[in-house]
C-alpha cells in the first residue's frame, strides 16, 4: 500500500476495500498503520478517520480513539453516524456529558436511528437513568428484534431496577442475536446462576480461546469465564481466566503507584489545612458514603436511602470535578472559591433531591475530598464505610468495574498499595476533623443489622424508619458492580470468600492480614 496519492477527498475503493479485508481478517494493528499513513495523504478522509477511530477502538486505545473520532465528526457534523461514533469514543474515555451532547445530536438528526438510540440509552446507563434506557431500547427493538446492543442495555436497565428475571432474558436473547458480543456474555455470566457447565461457558471459552479476538472483547470473555468458573466452583480455571482479564486491563490503562501517590500527597497538601464556613442552612443535607470500592457503600446507601426522608442519588462524580481546579493549581482553596464549590455542589443535588430533604452522594472515591467536604460543607453527614481489607482487596481484584479509573484494581501488589495510600489519608482526615467521620464497619452491621442500622440512622440525625432495615425492599435504581447483592437480605460471609484463593495470590495480602487482625 505505498503509494503517492493527492491530498484530497477520499483513497481510492480498492483502497479501502484491503483496508476493511485486512480488519476482517483480524489485522487490527496492521489496519491501524496504514490508516495513520493514509490520513497523512488524505487529512479531510471522513471514511478513513472513521476507519482509523474504530480500529483504535476496537484495540483499546480510547484517547487516540477519541480524537480520531473527534476529527471525523468535525468533517461531517451533519451525519448522525459521524456523531454516535464520537460519542462511543467519549463513553470511552468517561466524558459523559460531552457523550451525552453528542449522542441526543445524532438523535436530532436521525431521531429513527437505531444506531443513534442505542448510542444514547448507553450514555444514560452512565447517568442512571433507567426509565429513559428502557424506553429508547424498547423503541429500538420494535424497529430491529434482533438488536443485540438494545438488548444488552435492556438487560442492564432491568436489572438496575431490580427485574433480575427479565434482564437475564434480555442478556440471553443478546447473545442469541450476537454470539460473539463479549459485553452481554459477561452481564448474562453475572446474571445467572451456575450449576454446571453449559453452552454459554463453551462458548465464551471458544471466544477466549480464538487469537482474532480483540484485546478488549478477550478481556470481558475473561472475567466472564471468571464469574462462571468462580460460581462452579473451579478455583484454578478462574484464576486463570481473572489473571488474563486483570492483565489486559492493566496493560491498556498503564496504572502507576507512584502517580496516586504523588496524587494523596497533593490531597494533603490542598486540602488539609482548610477552615470550614460558617453553617448556615442549605434546601438539602448531602449525606456522602464513602470508602473503597467494594467495601460495602452501595449497602449502606440503600439502607439509608430507604428512609422516608433521603433520596439515593448514587455514585456522582460532582464533587471530583470541582475539585479539580483546586487540585491542579488553578484555583487556590479561600473562602470564596470553597463558597463557589459548597454553590455548584448544592445546586446540583438539589436536582436530584426528589423534594426530599436528604440526598444521598455514593462515590467512594470522595474519600479523596474529606477535607474540601468538611470545609465547604459543615452541615454534610460523612459515612466511611470499612471492611476487612483482605476481603475489600480481593473484591476490587475480582470485579470488572465498568469504570476506567480503578487502574490500581487489576494487580494483588497494586491493589494492597492503594488500601495503605487510603488507610494513610482516612488516619490524616479523622485527626483533622474529629467526630465529623461516622465509621460504618460492614462486618458489623452484616452480623447484627438492626442494633447497626439504628445507631446509623440516629446519628445522621433521621427519625427512625423501620424501612431501613429491608434494604432488598428499597426499589430504587442501583447501578453499581453490587446490583444483583443488595437485591437480597443482609448476609454475612462474603468477607470470607477472597480466602478460596489465597493459594493463587503468592501472600500478596500478607501485610494486610496484620491490619485486620489489629
Amino acid at each position: 500500500m505505498q503509494q503517492s496519492f493527492p491530498i484530497t477527498g477520499d483513497p481510492p475503493q480498492e483502497i479501502l476495500d484491503q483496508l476493511v479485508a485486512l480488519h476482517d481478517a483480524g489485522q487490527s494493528v496492521v489496519v491501524a498503520e496504514e490508516t495513520g499513513k493514509l490520513l497523512q495523504a488524505f487529512p479531510a478522509s471522513y471514511v478513513l478517520w472513521q476507519i482509523y477511530g474504530g480500529v483504535l477502538l476496537a484495540l483499546g486505545l480510547f484517547s487516540e480513539a477519541e480524537k480520531a473520532l473527534g476529527q471525523a465528526a468535525a468533517l461531517r457534523p451533519d451525519l448522525s453516524e459521524a456523531l454516535s461514533n464520537h460519542s462511543v469514543a467519549l463513553r470511552a474515555v468517561e466524558r459523559i456529558d460531552e457523550a451525552e451532547v453528542r449522542a441526543r445530536g445524532a438523535v436530532g438528526l436521525a431521531p429513527d436511528s437505531t444506531r443513534a438510540l442505542v448510542e444514547l440509552a448507553a450514555v444514560l446507563l452512565y447517568r442512571g437513568e433507567m426509565a429513559e434506557v428502557q424506553a429508547l431500547c424498547e423503541r429500538v427493538l420494535r424497529q430491529e428484534p434482533d438488536n443485540a446492543a438494545a438488548m444488552n442495555n435492556l438487560g442492564v436497565a432491568l436489572q438496575a431496577q431490580g427485574r433480575a428475571k427479565a434482564a437475564r432474558t434480555a442478556f440471553r436473547k443478546a447473545v442469541r442475536a450476537a454470539p460473539r458480543f463479549a459485553e452481554a456474555h459477561r452481564n448474562l455470566a453475572a446474571a445467572k446462576t451456575w450449576e454446571a457447565e453449559d453452552a454459554q461457558l463453551r462458548q465464551m471459552q471458544a471466544i477466549a480461546d480464538d487469537p482474532l479476538t480483540p484485546p478488549p472483547d478477550r478481556m470481558r470473555i475473561c472475567a466472564a469465564l471468571f464469574t462462571a468458573y468462580d460460581r462452579l466452583g473451579q478455583e484454578a480455571q478462574a484464576w486463570r481466566a481473572l489473571s488474563e482479564a486483570n492483565a489486559l486491563r492493566k496493560a491498556r490503562q498503564g496504572y502507576s503507584v507512584a502517580s496516586d501517590r504523588a496524587v494523596f500527597a497533593r490531597l494533603r497538601e490542598v486540602f488539609g489545612t482548610l477552615d470550614p464556613l460558617a453553617a448556615e442552612p442549605g434546601a438539602v443535607v448531602p449525606v456522602f458514603i464513602l470508602g473503597m470500592p467494594r467495601s460495602g457503600t452501595t449497602l449502606a446507601e440503600q439502607i439509608v436511602s430507604a428512609h422516608p426522608d433521603v433520596t439515593g442519588a448514587g455514585e456522582l462524580g460532582v464533587v471530583n470535578a470541582l475539585a479539580q481546579p483546586f487540585m491542579s493549581g488553578e484555583t487556590a482553596p479561600d473562602a470564596t472559591a470553597l463558597r463557589a464549590f459548597r454553590e455548584s455542589y448544592l445546586q446540583s443535588v438539589a436536582l436530584r433531591a426528589e423534594g426530599r430533604r436528604f440526598v444521598t452522594d455514593k462515590m467512594p472515591h470522595n474519600f479523596r475530598y474529606i477535607g474540601l467536604i468538611a470545609a465547604a460543607l459543615p452541615e454534610a453527614r460523612i459515612v466511611h464505610v470499612t471492611r476487612q481489607p483482605e476481603a475489600v482487596c480481593w473484591s476490587n481484584l475480582a470485579h470488572y468495574f465498568v469504570s476506567e479509573g480503578l487502574g490500581y484494581a487489576n494487580d494483588p501488589a497494586e491493589v494492597v498499595a492503594y488500601h495503605g495510600l487510603y488507610r494513610d489519608l482516612m488516619a490524616f482526615w479523622n485527626a483533622r476533623w474529629p467526630g465529623r467521620i461516622r465509621r460504618l464497619d460492614y462486618e458489623a452491621l452484616v452480623t447484627a443489622p438492626e442494633a447497626e442500622t439504628r445507631a446509623l440512622i440516629a446519628d445522621l440525625g433521621l427519625d427512625w424508619d423501620a424501612a431501613c432495615l429491608r434494604p432488598d425492599l428499597n426499589r430504587r435504581a442501583v447501578q453499581t458492580a453490587s446490583t444483583a447483592q443488595v437485591r437480597m437480605r443482609v448476609y454475612t460471609g462474603s468477607s470470607r470468600s477472597w480466602r478460596r484463593y489465597e493459594p493463587y495470590l503468592d501472600g500478596a495480602f500478607r501485610d494486610l492480614r496484620e491490619i485486620a487482625d489489629s
